[in-house]
């Protein structure tokens, strides 16, 4: 199942998913301490400023470290920190055009210039993102565990400054911007301190001009993202705040689905090495493992999840249901574009031909942001301009067109995944997870729904007993795996004794 050289994958993707599933606890911690101290319309700000504009200030944090960890992956010498000074270099000047348009920024969305500051003070965060970017491409290759550690780190010191900036200090919304920038640099700093006997040695400028190509075609990619994120803008100014806030409190719960990606983020990487040919099933089982329970809980559950936030968040259960389905799609899907990206094979050799690129399923993978915009921009301007809805129901539709596009993108990855010989879908232990998730749905939908906080997370540990124990009954994988954390967890207790 494992093998000596390159990421494991198993055990890495495990630290992982705990990682991403110990921040679900820090991060609600987090957003509670803004839900149940701002208003909505200021929460709405606030999933602005982060989740809408800072993005697409960072379109090319992800450009160049895509292709550092492709030739990190292969040995190229220099590569390493010629990919992290690269991103440095985009970073300060992403940077100060966002701080020069800023002002704009705010004036064409309506939004009060009393928080001028906390937007441009925001723009810290594009220099930060554009490091951790840079750092775990290279940690994704040499310790991609790393990864999970330093999200623990960074979220740790996100909650701890954020309850002395806004409970002790009374700083509100700058309190938790101040918060979330400190978490970041000391992440950054973490991943440096990890990274350093690496990026001794020359800064190879061929590489960068290699990449500076291949980036073409990510940019190419990321605007087509960040186009189909313009619905998103456009919920904000037609349906105001409060529909933004109601999407943003959904999502805030639903992308704990996304979390069971991570169970194979070794995957690329040991494809990319040659080494994980076999590994394909067994990446889509252990995101299959997860992922489905954890849909069905999101489903089922919705209104105690919502009431953690604020019970002001209640009324959207209808769109937290939706956008569970919704982000299992897309995790799906971002499974898939491991295999597709780790086959293909026209830069084995430190170079990046366009004309092969162009040809290539990556490339079409890059294309699909565009079809999904296509889907997705016409039908929520229509709907949010043509059939005068309340915020809530904007929220609504607006998940409804997204899910509509993510059905079709997902059946065209499908068709171009399919072209890689080591893609086998499990579909015996994918009908297992199924009913084992059905089990586990009878407890959910028999209990009482809690409105507390303790209640609710103890019924969703008890749900994913359930589940795990009616697995391990049906399924001999499934018992193997928890032997193999177990074997993994000793090993590591020996080498620190």
């Amino acid at each position: 199942m494992e093998q000596e050289e390159g990421p494991r994958l198993v055990y890495s993707g495990l630290v992982l998913f705990a990682a991403k599933i110990l921040s679900v606890g820090t991060g609600m911690l987090f957003t509670l301490m803004i839900t149940r101290t701002v208003p909505v319309e200021e929460y709405g700000i606030w999933v602005n400023v982060n989740l809408d504009i800072i993005m697409y200030f960072t379109l090319l944090a992800s450009a160049i470290p895509f292709w550092t960890m492709r030739f990190v992956a292969r040995k190229h010498e220099g590569s390493a920190k010629t990919g992290i000074i690269s991103n440095l270099i985009l970073a300060l000047a992403s940077a100060s055009i966002y701080v020069v348009l800023t002002p704009f920024i705010l004036s064409a969305l309506g939004v009060s210039g009393n928080y001028l500051v906390l937007y441009l003070i925001a723009g810290l965060q594009v220099i930060e993102i554009y490091l951790i970017r840079a750092f775990e491409s290279v940690l994704r290759v040499i310790k991609i565990e790393a990864i999970g550690y330093g999200l623990l780190i960074a979220e740790v010191i996100k909650v701890v400054a954020a309850f002395l900036l806004i409970f002790e200090f009374g700083f509100g919304l700058m309190g938790a911007m101040l918060a979330l920038i400190t978490a970041f640099l000391i992440q950054t700093f973490y991943y440096l301190w990890l990274s350093w006997s690496y990026l001794r040695g020359r800064i190879v400028w061929g590489y960068f001009k290699e990449w500076l190509k291949g980036s073409l075609i990510n940019i190419y990619n990321v605007v087509g993202f960040r186009l189909s994120s313009f619905s998103l803008i456009l919920l904000f100014a037609i349906a105001g705040e409060a529909a933004r806030a109601y999407y943003g409190a959904s999502t805030q719960i639903a992308s704990v689905i996304s979390y069971s990606t991570f169970l194979a983020f070794a995957l690329y990487p040991r494809l990319l090495m040659g080494k994980g040919d076999e590994d394909v099933a067994m990446s889509l089982k252990l995101f299959f493992m997860f992922a489905i329970p954890m849909t069905v809980g999101a489903i089922l559950f919705a209104d105690s999840y919502l009431i953690i936030l604020d019970v002001k968040y209640a009324v959207a259960v209808e769109i937290l249901q939706l956008m569970a389905v919704l982000m299992l799609i897309r995790s799906f899907c971002q499974v898939l574009d491991f295999v597709i990206f780790g086959t293909e094979h026209f830069d084995l050799k430190a170079k990046i031909p366009f004309a092969k690129l162009v040809k290539s399923r990556l490339f079409a993978v890059f294309s699909l942001p565009f079809i999904n915009a296509s889907i997705v921009l016409p039908l929520t301007y229509f709907v949010l301009t043509t059939m005068k809805l309340d915020p809530l129901s904007s929220a609504f539709y607006t998940v409804i067109t997204m899910l509509v596009a993510s059905m079709v993108l997902l059946g065209i990855r499908c068709v171009l995944v399919r072209k890689s010989p080591q893609f086998v879908f499990p579909w015996g232990s994918i009908l297992k997870y199924v009913v084992a998730s059905a089990v586990m749905a009878i407890f959910l939908l028999v209990i009482p729904h809690p409105k507390r906080l303790s209640i609710t997370l103890l019924y969703t540990v008890v749900a994913g007993a359930i589940y795990f124990l009616t697995l391990m009954l049906i399924e001999e994988e499934a018992r193997e795996l928890v032997k193999l954390t177990f074997r993994e967890i000793k090993m590591k207790f020996r080498k620190f004794r």
